[in-house]
């Protein structure tokens, strides 16, 4: 897969998983990138070797939810 394709499949699936992300959660679409651009999976997103770019962005999405979650569930350490 040629570079610009790459990036074009990367951009696809974030952009789908901002759709989520604002239905799911009432985030706004600045919040939304944020939490994606900040998270792990989009750092495994722009990973050839993980293929997560292959998969559909409701899959990603999953893992990034949780991913999600489990940082709301930790506690703040003071």
């Amino acid at each position: 897969m040629k570079k610009a394709e790459f990036e074009f499949v990367v951009r696809s699936v974030t952009e789908q998983m901002v759709g989520f992300l604002m239905e799911d959660y009432g985030m706004s679409i600045l919040d939304a990138f944020d939490k994606i651009y900040n998270s792990q999976i989009f750092i495994k997103l722009q990973d050839k070797t993980t293929g997560l770019y292959l998969r559909s962005a409701a899959y990603t999405y999953e893992y990034l939810k949780k991913e999600i979650n489990s940082n709301q569930n930790r506690m703040p350490m003071n």
